[in-house]
């Protein structure tokens, strides 16, 4: 029987939103828990990450941590404007090299198509039935050229702008907690890249895209079999419906040919920080809008500058794939923050100027200089064990990060995860559920 169930499964995404416990707090408001339909408790729990071909030199596949694992996403794969074209993987040499590694670590791999960048003629590569077909076949000769396991249709949301507030964002958008000036900046800054949905600006968009999409898996489906791994990731609330306002309240179609729905914005956490430059050299609770007493010390006032960035922040000047203008962004690795002096190799404490403060609203830390004022929002093994335990007191499918190369190198990150799904070495090893208690 293949170890790939068929049905959807339900998956954090360990890159974007922290998970808000439900721990005692004066300070913020928490909801009650919601139970989520458990998984059968045969099915193995999901720890995965996407591994950013482009970005390879700071996790080299000798250095890839392949006990942490059970899958892995090679990011990224961009399809050409002509479906029946090979899709482009700039970086060919080094993925052959990893889904070697892969499979003799016994790890399944799929390869990411799409992306920020790479999914603005997606809409026309799924339109019509030619097209489906033409693309349904480059897909897949992919797939048998390079021995994969799989293949994620993976979409993602240039929502990194957020990482200040990405302990928040997605439950003070459920609660409408968010403080008014934030709602306001959030509206003009807020992009998709799904069915029917915008992402990097240019996308490319049709009413029907969502049905076309599901006719494509359909197709894609048909041609793999079911003994390869079809996961795609969707917005927090499923697909666009054709007017492009709401979405549909039915979504069993696609579990009936995706293994599994990668969750955008639910619940996830990044291995990266990002840093702003703060108005004030003080650190004041900022109250959220409709609940009087709920505050929180992570939305704080920012000015419109780039702070220090570490290594893999991208550099301002020329533009982007729409002919926007490239701004630098400020970026930090999780494992820089403590090869640069800035947190303890603990990660109690801050250095250099640096104190880490914790929010008890959210349960997620921050650094912060007063000399400098630049505040570095991000997550740690600490508030990372809480969204783990999340996954696994709801019956959720696993975890996924975005990215691979944000752990230090002796995953911090991930054992922090693992210690929570597969309590002792041998379940850990092998992939058995844990039991919730």
């Amino acid at each position: 029987m293949s170890i790939f169930y068929f049905g959807a499964i339900l998956v954090l995404v360990l890159e974007l939103i922290s998970y808000v416990h439900g721990h005692n707090s004066s300070s913020c408001y928490h909801p009650e828990k919601v139970p989520a339909q458990a998984q059968k408790n045969d099915t193995p729990m999901i720890v995965s990450a996407y591994y950013p071909g482009y970005n390879s030199k700071f996790l080299p596949v000798e250095q890839i941590p392949w006990k942490m694992y059970n899958h892995l996403q090679y990011f990224v794969a961009v399809p050409d404007s002509k479906p029946e074209e090979d899709l482009i993987i700039e970086t060919e040499e080094n993925m052959i090299q990893v889904i070697k590694a892969a499979k003799q670590n016994k790890v399944s791999i799929s390869l990411s198509v799409g992306g920020w960048t790479g999914s603005r003629t997606f809409s026309f590569l799924v339109g019509d039935s030619k097209n489906r077909t033409s693309f349904v076949e480059t897909i897949a000769r992919a797939v048998h050229k390079y021995g994969l396991d799989g293949i994620d249709l993976g979409k993602f949301t240039n929502l990194f702008f957020f990482l200040l507030q990405l302990p928040l964002i997605i439950l003070l958008l459920l609660f409408q907690l968010i403080p008014i000036e934030e709602q306001k900046r959030m509206k003009s800054r807020q992009h998709w890249e799904y069915p029917n949905e915008q992402g990097l600006g240019c996308n490319a968009l049709n009413a029907n895209d969502t049905k076309n999409f599901l006719a494509f898996l359909k197709l894609l489906r048909k041609k793999l079999g079911t003994s390869h791994r079809l996961s795609a990731a969707v917005s927090m609330k499923g697909f666009m419906s054709p007017d492009g306002q709401n979405y549909l309240s039915d979504v069993s179609e696609f579990a009936k040919v995706l293994n599994f729905f990668t969750i955008m914005l639910l619940l996830g956490i990044p291995s990266y920080g990002y840093a702003y430059t703060l108005l004030s050299s003080k650190i004041t609770p900022s109250h959220l809008s409709g609940q009087p007493g709920v505050t929180s010390l992570l939305f704080q006032p920012h000015a419109d500058t780039v702070p220090e960035s570490g290594k893999t922040a991208g550099q301002a000047g020329g533009t982007d794939a729409c002919g926007n203008p490239n701004v630098a962004g400020g970026q930090w690795l999780f494992k820089e923050l403590s090869e640069t002096g800035k947190l303890s190799n603990d990660q109690q404490k801050g250095l250099n100027g640096y104190r880490r403060i914790y929010d008890n609203c959210t349960h997620t830390p921050f650094l912060f200089n007063p000399s400098t004022k630049n505040l570095i929002s991000y997550d740690d093994s600490f508030s990372l064990k809480e969204k783990a335990s999340y996954a696994l007191e709801h019956g959720l499918g696993g975890v996924e990060m975005f990215d691979a190369t944000g752990d230090t190198l002796d995953s911090q990150l991930l054992r922090s995860v693992r210690r929570v799904l597969f309590p002792g070495e041998k379940n850990a090893l092998h992939g058995i559920r844990a039991t919730s208690t």
